[in-house]
């Protein structure tokens, strides 16, 4: 079965802080990225089509490096009382 998305993702075990429509910060695991997306896992549950922003993401050493992107909620997978995967595409 061929992949549908337009760019390779990679692994990112990393930290990004978002902002939702509610003015909600929050600290969410980075599951993997492309050029066009995230996924992200969340104790939250998000509505698909919810945008969101991206402030910052925890780099290697962590550091925290500004992003300053806005995302959508492409799909959400939920993982039972453990919490939700969440996918996001990169508007601009």
């Amino acid at each position: 079965m061929k992949d549908k998305r337009q760019h390779q993702r990679i692994q990112f075990l990393r930290k990004v802080i978002i902002s939702a429509d509610n003015d909600q910060r929050l600290v969410l695991d980075v599951l993997d990225y492309s050029m066009g997306g995230m996924s992200v896992f969340s104790k939250k549950e998000f509505k698909v089509g919810e945008k969101l922003f991206l402030e910052s993401l925890t780099t290697l050493d962590g550091d925290e490096k500004p992003l300053g992107l806005t995302a959508e909620v492409r799909h959400v997978q939920d993982h039972e009382s453990q919490g939700f995967v969440v996918g996001l595409e990169f508007k601009k």
